[in-house]
């Protein structure tokens, strides 16, 4: 396969490598965006459906028969089961379950903590929950985009795309070894890096193993499609398979760009 396949081949595949990371960053900002619009006391549910509610034990209350927790329509009754020590930062917390009647009209309902005597807890502690008429419902109610439009979190479907994007790497890589080879047997390599320095821009590039070029020799630097001639470098570092030169003429190149030899390989002095 000639140079310019490969060429070809690895940028479409490159592209292709940066259209999914960057559809992965886009559903990961979709979730972040989502997560931050959403009341954490906001529940969207269906008739028939469960919830389990927890939150801290507010000052003063020592157990569960200290509070009640009620909700504006009789029909939706939370119950406490259980108290428990928190996870992250420790303190007692409290825990309910909540079941929807099947027969539950469709609505917004209002649940708070109250001290037995009827005083609002404190800090206080809200709860709100939206009955939906089904799951197409509650998903066309979301606030991630990705959600309302598939079905599945944002999160979830941008962690499942990330190994996708190791595949365009691991045929990127194949590619570029065989571009060098490739090159190599055409008496050229590519530039994989270019720096600005105060003596002008330094380029670097590979040598083919067990060659080496004489110092202060002139390279011809070509486009990356090896087409046209941008420039010309004077060699000036050359050790272990690996070269530097110096761009001359003011001239400026990007990493990509190639470089050809000449004649002038010559077998490493021992």
């Amino acid at each position: 396969m000639d140079f310019a396949s490969l060429y070809l081949k690895r940028k479409i595949t490159g592209q292709v490598g940066a259209l999914v990371l960057c559809l992965a960053l886009a559903l990961a900002v979709d979730g972040m965006i989502a997560g931050g619009r959403k009341d954490p006391r906001a529940f969207d549910l269906v008739p028939g459906q469960s919830l389990v509610l927890s939150d801290v034990m507010p000052r003063g209350a020592a157990k569960l028969e200290d509070l009640r927790l009620e909700a504006n329509d009789p029909r939706v009754a939370p119950r406490f089961t259980e108290t428990f020590s928190g996870f992250w930062l420790g303190g007692t917390m409290w825990r309910a379950t909540l079941d929807i009647p099947s027969g539950l009209p469709l609505g917004e309902y209002a649940l708070s903590l109250d001290y037995q005597n009827g005083t609002q807890a404190s800090p206080r502690q809200a709860f709100t929950v939206r009955v939906r008429q089904n799951a197409a419902a509650v998903r066309a109610a979301s606030l991630s985009l990705t959600t309302r439009l598939f079905g599945v979190s944002a999160y979830g479907l941008a962690a499942l795309m990330l190994p996708l994007a190791l595949l365009p790497m691991a045929v990127s890589y194949v590619l570029s070894r065989k571009i060098s080879l490739c090159l190599r047997q055409q008496g050229m390599a590519e530039v994989y890096r270019a720096m600005a320095t105060p003596e002008g821009q330094r380029i670097y590039f590979s040598l083919p193993p067990g060659q080496a070029l004489p110092l202060e020799g002139l390279v011809a630097v070509l486009d990356e499609r090896g087409k046209g001639e941008l420039g010309q470098a004077l060699v000036c570092v050359c050790s272990k398979g690996e070269a530097e030169a110096l761009m001359r003429d003011g001239a400026h190149i990007r990493p990509g760009s190639l470089v050809r030899f000449g004649s002038l390989l010559a077998p490493e002095a021992d």
